[in-house]
Protein backbone atom coordinates (compact mmCIF):
# COMPACT_ATOMS: atom_id res chain seq x y z
CA UNK A 1 0.00 0.00 0.00
CA UNK A 2 0.89 3.61 -0.81
CA UNK A 3 0.11 6.30 1.56
CA UNK A 4 0.08 10.57 0.24
CA UNK A 5 0.26 12.67 2.95
CA UNK A 6 -1.22 16.23 1.94
CA UNK A 7 0.05 18.55 4.28
CA UNK A 8 -1.88 21.99 5.64
CA UNK A 9 -3.65 22.79 8.63
CA UNK A 10 -7.12 22.27 9.39
CA UNK A 11 -10.05 24.66 8.97
CA UNK A 12 -11.91 26.90 7.16
CA UNK A 13 -9.73 29.92 7.79
CA UNK A 14 -6.93 28.45 6.27
CA UNK A 15 -8.27 26.25 3.43
CA UNK A 16 -7.12 28.93 0.90
CA UNK A 17 -3.54 29.50 2.15
CA UNK A 18 -0.59 29.03 0.56
CA UNK A 19 0.25 26.30 3.85
CA UNK A 20 -2.45 24.38 2.62
CA UNK A 21 -1.21 23.57 -0.74
CA UNK A 22 -0.69 19.60 0.33
CA UNK A 23 -4.19 19.74 1.38
CA UNK A 24 -5.16 20.61 -2.21
CA UNK A 25 -3.17 18.72 -4.22
CA UNK A 26 -4.50 15.54 -2.50
CA UNK A 27 -7.74 16.72 -2.55
CA UNK A 28 -7.26 17.56 -6.59
CA UNK A 29 -6.21 13.55 -6.46
CA UNK A 30 -9.10 11.94 -4.64
CA UNK A 31 -11.30 13.83 -7.12
CA UNK A 32 -9.40 12.72 -10.20
CA UNK A 33 -9.44 8.89 -8.71
CA UNK A 34 -12.88 9.23 -7.31
CA UNK A 35 -12.00 8.40 -3.44
CA UNK A 36 -13.65 10.23 -0.60
CA UNK A 37 -12.40 11.45 2.18
CA UNK A 38 -13.68 10.59 5.45
CA UNK A 39 -12.86 11.36 9.03
CA UNK A 40 -10.63 9.42 11.22
CA UNK A 41 -10.55 10.15 14.98
CA UNK A 42 -7.86 7.25 15.32
CA UNK A 43 -5.50 8.92 13.33
CA UNK A 44 -6.47 12.67 13.60
CA UNK A 45 -6.89 12.61 9.89
CA UNK A 46 -9.34 13.01 6.91
CA UNK A 47 -8.43 9.74 4.60
CA UNK A 48 -9.65 8.60 1.57
CA UNK A 49 -8.81 4.35 0.54
CA UNK A 50 -8.83 3.63 -3.09
CA UNK A 51 -7.00 2.04 -5.85
CA UNK A 52 -4.48 4.28 -8.07
CA UNK A 53 -3.62 2.06 -11.47
CA UNK A 54 -4.60 -1.19 -9.57
CA UNK A 55 -2.43 -0.38 -6.44
CA UNK A 56 -4.04 0.35 -2.75
CA UNK A 57 -3.63 3.83 -1.81
CA UNK A 58 -4.27 5.95 1.07
CA UNK A 59 -4.34 9.92 0.68
CA UNK A 60 -4.17 11.36 4.28
CA UNK A 61 -4.93 15.23 5.08
CA UNK A 62 -4.22 15.49 8.74
CA UNK A 63 -6.07 17.25 11.18
CA UNK A 64 -3.33 18.36 13.56
CA UNK A 65 -1.71 21.91 12.54
CA UNK A 66 1.35 21.99 10.54
CA UNK A 67 3.71 22.01 12.95
CA UNK A 68 2.40 18.48 14.79
CA UNK A 69 2.00 16.84 11.09
CA UNK A 70 4.81 14.30 12.31
CA UNK A 71 2.23 12.59 15.02
CA UNK A 72 -0.52 12.13 12.12
CA UNK A 73 1.84 10.42 9.97
CA UNK A 74 3.62 7.98 12.85
CA UNK A 75 -0.20 6.84 13.70
CA UNK A 76 -0.67 5.91 10.10
CA UNK A 77 2.01 4.39 9.61
CA UNK A 78 1.68 2.08 12.97
CA UNK A 79 -2.06 1.70 12.46
CA UNK A 80 -1.52 0.52 8.65
CA UNK A 81 2.02 -1.13 9.22
CA UNK A 82 3.31 1.03 6.39
CA UNK A 83 6.97 1.51 6.02
CA UNK A 84 8.43 4.65 5.04
CA UNK A 85 9.47 3.88 1.66
CA UNK A 86 5.98 3.99 0.77
CA UNK A 87 5.27 7.08 1.96
CA UNK A 88 5.06 10.44 -0.50
CA UNK A 89 4.76 13.92 1.53
CA UNK A 90 3.08 16.70 -0.63
CA UNK A 91 3.56 20.53 1.23
CA UNK A 92 4.47 23.67 -0.33
CA UNK A 93 7.73 25.84 -0.17
CA UNK A 94 8.53 28.98 -0.45
CA UNK A 95 11.90 28.06 -1.25
CA UNK A 96 10.90 26.96 -4.99
CA UNK A 97 9.73 29.28 -7.32
CA UNK A 98 5.87 29.75 -8.00
CA UNK A 99 4.52 27.37 -10.40
CA UNK A 100 7.20 24.90 -9.83
CA UNK A 101 7.58 21.67 -8.05
CA UNK A 102 10.77 19.61 -6.64
CA UNK A 103 10.63 15.53 -6.27
CA UNK A 104 13.32 14.51 -3.77
CA UNK A 105 13.75 10.74 -2.32
CA UNK A 106 15.08 12.15 1.20
CA UNK A 107 16.90 14.91 2.96
CA UNK A 108 16.33 17.48 5.61
CA UNK A 109 13.00 19.77 6.38
CA UNK A 110 15.25 22.73 4.83
CA UNK A 111 13.27 24.49 7.76
CA UNK A 112 9.51 23.67 7.09
CA UNK A 113 8.28 22.80 9.96
CA UNK A 114 5.53 20.01 8.75
CA UNK A 115 8.71 18.26 7.23
CA UNK A 116 10.82 18.78 10.39
CA UNK A 117 7.79 17.44 12.75
CA UNK A 118 7.91 14.18 10.39
CA UNK A 119 11.08 14.13 10.38
CA UNK A 120 11.57 14.03 14.04
CA UNK A 121 8.83 11.46 14.79
CA UNK A 122 10.10 9.10 12.28
CA UNK A 123 13.51 9.62 13.12
CA UNK A 124 14.64 9.65 9.70
CA UNK A 125 15.24 11.41 6.56
CA UNK A 126 14.41 8.83 3.94
CA UNK A 127 11.20 10.32 3.11
CA UNK A 128 9.96 10.71 -0.45
CA UNK A 129 8.29 14.38 -0.19
CA UNK A 130 6.95 16.84 -3.18
CA UNK A 131 7.38 20.40 -2.87
CA UNK A 132 5.13 22.14 -4.32
CA UNK A 133 6.18 25.92 -4.85
CA UNK A 134 4.22 29.30 -3.38
CA UNK A 135 7.22 31.53 -4.13
CA UNK A 136 8.13 34.15 -1.38
CA UNK A 137 7.56 37.78 -0.62
CA UNK A 138 10.17 40.21 0.24
CA UNK A 139 7.72 42.69 2.03
CA UNK A 140 5.84 40.06 4.43
CA UNK A 141 7.87 37.76 6.92
CA UNK A 142 7.31 33.42 6.10
CA UNK A 143 4.67 32.83 8.89
CA UNK A 144 2.60 35.36 7.67
CA UNK A 145 3.02 34.89 4.36
CA UNK A 146 2.18 31.17 4.30
CA UNK A 147 -1.05 31.88 6.41
CA UNK A 148 -2.19 34.31 3.13
CA UNK A 149 -4.02 33.47 0.45
CA UNK A 150 -2.94 33.35 -3.04
CA UNK A 151 -3.42 36.69 -5.13
CA UNK A 152 -5.52 36.24 -7.91
CA UNK A 153 -2.85 36.10 -10.63
CA UNK A 154 -1.25 33.82 -8.32
CA UNK A 155 -4.42 31.54 -7.93
CA UNK A 156 -4.04 31.01 -11.94
CA UNK A 157 -0.66 29.35 -11.50
CA UNK A 158 -1.41 27.31 -8.59
CA UNK A 159 -4.79 25.77 -10.35
CA UNK A 160 -2.21 24.67 -12.90
CA UNK A 161 0.61 23.59 -10.50
CA UNK A 162 -2.22 21.81 -8.44
CA UNK A 163 -2.91 19.65 -11.44
CA UNK A 164 0.44 18.41 -12.31
CA UNK A 165 1.60 18.16 -9.20
CA UNK A 166 -1.39 15.73 -8.26
CA UNK A 167 -0.49 13.95 -11.72
CA UNK A 168 3.06 13.54 -10.22
CA UNK A 169 1.52 12.15 -7.43
CA UNK A 170 -0.25 8.89 -9.17
CA UNK A 171 2.63 8.56 -11.27
CA UNK A 172 4.64 8.01 -8.28
CA UNK A 173 2.15 5.26 -7.28
CA UNK A 174 2.66 3.92 -11.10
CA UNK A 175 6.23 4.07 -11.86
CA UNK A 176 8.36 5.36 -8.45
CA UNK A 177 10.03 8.24 -7.25
CA UNK A 178 12.86 8.01 -10.19
CA UNK A 179 10.39 8.82 -12.67
CA UNK A 180 8.80 11.51 -10.96
CA UNK A 181 12.11 13.43 -10.50
CA UNK A 182 13.02 13.56 -14.14
CA UNK A 183 9.45 14.25 -15.53
CA UNK A 184 8.43 16.56 -12.83
CA UNK A 185 11.79 18.65 -11.31
CA UNK A 186 11.62 20.51 -14.67
CA UNK A 187 8.32 21.91 -14.48
CA UNK A 188 8.63 25.57 -13.33
CA UNK A 189 11.18 27.69 -12.47
CA UNK A 190 14.64 27.53 -10.80
CA UNK A 191 14.90 26.31 -7.58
Amino acid sequence: MKVIFGLGNPGLEYARTRHNVGFMVVQRLAQREEIVFKRSLRCKAFLAAGKIAGEDVLLIKPRTFMNRSGLCVRSVLSDYRITTENVLVVYDDADVALGAIRFRKKGSSAGHQGMASILDCLATQDIARLRVGIGTSDKTDLAQYVLNEFSTQEKKIMEEIINVSSLACADWVRYGGDYVMQQYNKIGGKQ
